[in-house]
């Protein structure tokens, strides 16, 4: 049963990761196709961080309180929906700028639970011991459907217009959706009924996902870490169809072999990850990959060629697993069972709380002084953090054998209780 429920929780995050390739590159293309505006691209993903990021603070202790793999076959149903709004309309002849940034508004708000949710079920059906690798496993199986999705989607679009790879973003869901809905019941997580909850309930359930930040400050800074990693890479990505197109002077098969170079590097450091095994300076080599990935997109900058935008989007995908599996694990080992759900969407609240600046800024610092600049800011940003962050003893908390850190955490929930008895 459990075999059944991992493999098919990876299916289904395969197959979202590898349609969502083919909807964001077709959505980018047609907004671009209607506007030739960067400004227009930023907005676009503004469009959909914004509502992520109101419902990850707002929804989640829902990732907790109802079946976790029904409610992500109905957030499945929604993005769905989502992309068959401006699919219909296009295939019409009438689709308008309003129903992409609707699509993607729509769209951003089910994924801000849709990925939260699916890390929460992970520790249901897998040991402890085999955390990272469980991780690991649905990290590399990620990658692999981004690295096939971006290139198919590029060639795709180049060859028949953005339509097509919208429509196979829209199979994909639709296959997600039953795989999610043959997937055996799993309990309700531990706590009380959506109908004797009160508003103040409520709210205490969403304060109960950063209690957990406020217990391991260390965490917290690994998260603005992922923040700041998240903003240059957004405001990269963001600005990607206009440096193809303007810069390299290139189609969208071009757009959709970066992203798949970028997987592919991904991949590798996955299987360098495999390879190394258990590692316990985690403190340096989730620095060391932020300030290395920041390096290389500054070089970038100063390079505007296609080859070394392979190499630099390669460089930076191999960067990737050093830093997402070290946090995953982290957060599934130290993470209480009943808090996952609500934990997880705080965690990537945090961590996405400053894309939505990266695409703003990217738009603007584009369309002001070119996109080579904007790459070379993006890769300033994260190189001055993680020395920053390199001088922050609480850090290393992190290394070395995590049963020491959930002692001390033990005992501090100890205190607190004894205290609050002896009032």
């Amino acid at each position: 049963m459990q075999k059944r429920s991992y493999y098919g929780l990876l299916s289904t995050v395969s197959l979202s990761a590898f349609g969502d390739a083919f909807g964001l590159l077709a959505m980018e293309w047609l907004v671009y196709d209607l506007t030739g505006s960067k400004v227009a691209m930023g907005a676009l993903a503004l469009s959909s961080m914004i509502p992520e990021q109101v419902l990850r603070l707002l929804g989640s202790p829902l990732s907790d309180r109802l079946p976790r793999v029904r409610f992500m076959a109905c957030l499945a149903v929604l993005r769905l929906l989502a992309l068959l709004l401006p699919l219909g309309m296009g295939l019409a002849g009438h689709l308008q700028l309003s129903q992409l940034f609707a699509a993607a508004s729509l769209s951003g708000a089910c994924s801000a639970l849709f990925l939260p949710t699916a890390m929460a079920v992970i520790p249901e059906i897998a040991g402890t011991g085999k955390l990272m690798r469980a991780f690991a496993i649905i990290d590399g199986c990620k990658g692999a459907a981004v690295l096939l999705g971006p290139a198919l989607a590029g060639i795709l679009t180049a060859a028949s217009g953005a339509l097509p790879a919208l429509g196979v973003n829209a199979v994909c869901y639709m296959a997600a959706i039953a795989m999610l809905l043959w997937l055996p019941r799993m309990g309700k997580p531990a706590g009380p009924p959506a109908a004797a909850v009160s508003v103040s309930g409520y709210l205490r359930e969403v304060a109960e996902g950063f209690s957990f930040y406020r217990r391991f400050p260390a965490m917290l800074t690994i998260m603005m870490m992922a923040a700041v990693s998240n903003l240059s890479s957004t405001a990269i990505w963001t600005m990607m169809v206009p440096y193809v197109r303007e810069v390299l002077h290139r189609n969208a098969a071009a757009v959709g072999t970066l992203s798949t170079a970028s997987a592919l590097g991904y991949l590798a450091g996955l299987g360098v990850i495999s390879i190394m095994g258990e590692i316990k300076q985690r403190r340096a080599v989730m620095l060391g990959s932020l300030g290395l990935s920041g390096i290389v997109t500054m070089l970038w900058g100063f390079i505007p060629s296609y080859a070394f935008a392979l190499f630099a989007v390669s460089a930076a995908g191999l960067m990737g697993p050093f830093f997402s599996s070290l946090s995953s694990s982290l957060h599934g080992r130290l993470v209480p069972g009943q808090l996952q759900g609500r934990v997880n969407s705080v965690r990537f609240l945090i961590g996405g709380s400053l894309s939505p600046i990266g695409a703003l800024a990217a738009g603007t610092v584009a369309e002001l002084y070119g996109v080579p600049v904007l790459l070379i800011a993006a890769g300033l940003l994260p190189v001055l953090y993680a020395g920053v962050a390199l001088r922050l003893p609480g850090l290393k908390a992190l290394d070395g054998d995590l049963s020491v850190l959930e002692q001390r955490d033990r005992q501090r929930q100890e205190a607190a209780l004894t205290g609050n008895a002896s009032m």
